[in-house]
């Protein structure tokens, strides 16, 4: 179901590709639920759910405590709560934003 999945002290995340969604007939209301499952990770303060779409991707992202997603979204166009926000490239490869987001969200791990 996922491509990649990779959990740091403070982070966990995970990728789906479209072609896995459409083989597997998975809606991406399922998949989402892999960004709320990931902050069940003892020390993960923030889930992330990179989402690949016909047109562009969507990122989902949790957090909890005092991580501001909201704040990681804005930086890429997104917006949200503190705990729950999200991002949307039209225009864009998700591979080519994973590294950027998840550099980012380190940043802001290091700040709270």
């Amino acid at each position: 179901m996922t491509k990649r999945i990779l959990s740091l002290s403070f982070l966990s995340f995970n990728a789906v590709l479209t072609k896995i969604l459409d083989r597997e007939e998975t809606s991406c209301l399922v998949c989402r639920t892999l960004g709320n499952f990931t902050l069940s990770i003892e020390g993960v303060k923030a889930g992330i759910l990179f989402i690949e779409l016909q047109e562009g991707f969507k990122v989902s992202l949790r957090s909890k405590g005092n991580f501001p997603v909201n704040k990681l979204a804005a930086e890429f166009g997104g917006g949200g709560h503190t705990n729950a926000s999200g991002i949307r490239i039209r225009n864009g490869k998700m591979g080519d934003y994973i590294s950027k987001i998840l550099n980012k969200a380190e940043e802001y791990s290091e700040r709270n």
